[in-house]
């Protein structure tokens, strides 16, 4: 199967650790769990918060056994801590 490229936003802590609001990656197609462990590779220094990181897709998060769909809109969503 030929990959195709997902648009992926990154939020918060993530994105300052990336250095970037946006990445582009080459995806195959695969599982929540299989996009979070291809992230962990590009980013290793948000290899941490990723674990602890939602992950939504079009408009909803998903559990890590949930397909990715070719072309899905993808957020990384860290964890929110308020007072």
């Amino acid at each position: 199967m030929n990959a195709t490229h997902l648009t992926i936003l990154l939020f918060a802590g993530v994105a300052e650790l990336a250095g970037q609001r946006e990445l582009s990656l080459a995806w195959p197609g695969g599982t929540v769990a299989d996009l979070r462990s291809l992230l962990r590779q590009q980013l290793p220094a948000a290899e941490a918060l990723l674990a602890r990181c939602a992950i939504a897709v079009g408009e909803r998060y998903c559990l890590d056994d949930e397909q990715v769909p070719p072309e899905a809109d993808v957020a990384v969503i860290p964890p929110v801590s308020g007072g």
